[in-house]
C-alpha cells in the first residue's frame, strides 16, 4: 500500500499580525508600582523586584555584580549563610540576585540599570519567601569576610573557563562597547572589565569590597528605586498583595521623588576600534564585528533583525562553520548593535574577512526570495515561542515594548521586502560605518595582531 507523503509548509501568511497579549493590573503599594498578572500558575506565586537607580558612582556600578552576587550568598538577620540556604531551599524553589541592564525601547543612547531580585515557591509559602527577602534586605551579613572571600576566589578560579565556554559573549560584548552607552556599561558590568575587578579585590584587602558592598547596599535599598511584579493564580492574589506589601512597607523611602526611570548620555565615539584581546593558552579563537544599531522601536529595526536571521543561517555558518571550522557562528541584532561572531574558532583574520563578504553578500541582494521568507518566518517564530505563565507580562516590565510597539514590529516583519533588506545592509553594515571589531584569542596572535594595527590588551591571573 502506498502512502501520499505531505510535508507541512509554513507561510507568512499563516502567521498573525498581532503579537500574543497578557493584561495585567496596575496598582501601586506604599509607592512602589506594582503589576500583577492572573494566570494558571499551577500554585506558585512568581516575584520579582526591579531596584533602578541612575545615580551610582563609577566604583558603585563596576562592584554592582559583585554586590548582587554576594547579597544572595551571605546570612542575614542572626543567621549564617548555612542556615538561609537552608531556608531558601525549603521555602522556595528559586531565590536570586543579578544585575539588570535595559535599553531604551526609543533612543539607543537612553538605557536602565540597577538589580533584579526574584524569586518564587508554593502560593502557602509567600509569606515565608517574603519575610526571607525582609531578612536579607534589611539585615545582610556582609561580616561574613571569609564566606565573601570564598565567594571572590570561586568567580576568579571560574573565569578561564567561562571565556572558553562563552568567549563570543564576552567578545561580542568588548566590541559592543565602542558604539553605545549602554555597551560601555555591559562592558563594565559584564566583559573582560568586570572580570578584572573581581580579580582586583580578590589580591586586595576585603575590608575594601566590603565597604562598596555595604555602600552600595545602603544606597539601593530606597523603596522610590523600586518597580514590582507579580505572577499568581487568581485566588491567591489578595493574599500575595498583603504579604509584598508588608515587606515593601519595612523598606526605607528615602528620596520619594526620585526618578528611578531612565539615564541618558551622550554618544561620544567618533571612529572605529580594532582590539585584540589577550588570553593565555586559550587554544581558539572568538571573533566579533559589532556596527551601531537602532532602537527597537525604528521603523529598520525589523529589518535589521531579518537581515540578523538570514546572514546566521545561509551566509556565515556555511563560511565559518562549514567551511572554517569554527564550532559556531552567527549575527545578532539587537538596540545597541548589529553583531557578527564566531565561536571556538581556529581562524581569525580569515574570518574578519568573512564579515567583510557577509555584509556585500547582504547589500548586493546574493539571497533568493525563500532565504528572505525562512528568516522572516524565523524572527516571528521567536516572537511567538510560548511563555510559562510565570514569565508572561515580564518583558515589558524588564524594560521591551509594549503592545502596540509589538505590533508595529510585526508588522514591520511581516512587509519587509527584498530591496528593503539590501538597503539596510547597505547602510548600517557599510565598511564606512562606525564599528567595533574584536578577536579574543591567545598570546601567540599578539604580535600579528599589533601589526596589523590593532590595539591589544591582556587578560590573565596577573590583572
Amino acid at each position: 500500500q502506498w502512502y501520499q507523503r505531505r510535508v507541512l509548509v509554513i507561510t507568512l501568511e499563516d502567521v498573525s499580525p498581532d503579537p500574543v497579549d497578557y493584561p495585567v493590573e496596575r496598582t501601586n503599594i506604599h509607592g512602589v508600582p506594582v503589576q500583577i498578572y492572573t494566570g494558571p500558575t499551577n500554585g506558585v506565586t512568581y516575584f520579582r523586584c526591579l531596584v533602578t537607580d541612575t545615580d551610582m558612582v563609577d566604583e558603585q556600578v563596576s562592584v554592582l555584580p559583585l554586590y548582587t552576587s554576594i547579597l544572595g550568598e551571605v546570612g542575614a538577620k542572626g543567621r549564617s549563610y548555612q542556615q538561609c540556604d537552608l531556608d531558601k531551599m525549603l521555602r522556595t524553589g528559586k531565590f536570586s540576585c543579578s544585575t539588570h541592564t535595559a535599553a531604551s525601547v526609543s533612543d539607543t543612547d537612553e538605557f536602565k540599570r540597577g538589580m533584579l531580585l526574584s524569586s518564587y515557591c508554593l502560593d502557602a509559602n509567600v509569606p515565608y519567601m517574603t519575610a526571607l527577602w525582609q531578612d536579607l534586605l534589611s539585615q545582610p551579613h556582609f561580616h561574613e569576610t571569609d564566606r565573601i572571600k570564598a565567594l571572590l576566589e570561586s568567580q576568579v578560579a571560574g573565569q578561564k573557563d567561562g571565556i572558553t565556554q562563552n568567549g563570543h559573549t564576552y567578545a561580542l560584548t568588548r566590541s559592543r562597547s565602542h558604539l553605545s552607552p549602554l555597551g560601555e556599561l555591559s562592558e563594565r558590568l559584564g566583559g573582560f572589565r568586570q572580570a578584572k575587578v573581581v580579580q582586583r579585590y580578590n589580591n586586595g584587602d576585603i575590608q575594601d569590597l566590603v565597604s562598596e558592598v555595604a555602600g552600595s547596599h545602603y544606597v539601593n535599598m530606597d523603596r522610590s528605586l523600586m518597580s514590582v511584579a507579580i505572577n499568581t493564580g487568581p485566588q491567591q492574589v489578595d493574599e500575595v498583595v498583603e504579604a509584598v506589601g508588608e515587606l515593601l512597607r519595612r523598606i526605607p523611602d528615602r528620596v520619594s521623588s526620585k526618578d528611578y526611570s531612565i539615564d541618558t548620555r551622550p554618544f561620544t565615539s567618533i571612529s572605529s576600534v580594532n582590539e585584540f584581546i589577550e588570553v593565555q593558552n586559550l587554544g581558539v579563537n572568538f571573533c566579533s564585528r559589532s556596527f551601531r544599531g537602532v532602537p527597537l522601536t525604528h521603523p529598520d529595526s525589523p529589518k535589521l533583525t531579518i537581515l540578523a536571521a538570514l546572514l546566521s543561517s545561509k551566509f556565515l555558518h556555511r563560511e565559518i562553520r562549514e567551511k572554517g571550522g569554527a564550532y559556531g557562528s552567527g549575527c545578532v541584532s539587537s538596540s545597541q548593535a548589529e553583531s557578527f561572531f564566531s565561536y571556538r574558532d581556529p581562524n581569525n583574520t580569515g574570518t574578519m574577512e568573512v564579515f567583510d563578504r557577509a555584509a556585500v553578500w547582504a547589500a548586493e541582494g546574493r539571497f533568493e526570495d525563500q532565504h528572505l521568507t525562512e528568516a522572516q518566518i524565523s524572527v516571528m517564530g521567536k516572537q511567538d515561542t510560548p511563555i510559562a505563565p510565570g514569565s508572561r507580562a515580564i518583558g515589558h516590565f524588564l524594560g521591551g515594548m509594549d503592545l502596540e510597539q509589538r505590533r508595529a514590529f510585526r508588522a514591520g516583519v511581516l512587509s519587509a521586502t527584498r530591496s528593503e533588506i539590501m538597503d539596510v545592509a547597505a547602510r548600517y553594515l557599510s565598511p564606512d560605518s562606525l564599528q567595533g571589531n574584536v578577536v579574543v584569542g591567545s598570546e601567540t596572535e599578539t604580535d600579528k595582531f599589533r601589526d596589523l594595527g590593532y590595539m591589544v590588551d591582556q587578560f590573565g591571573a596577573t590583572n
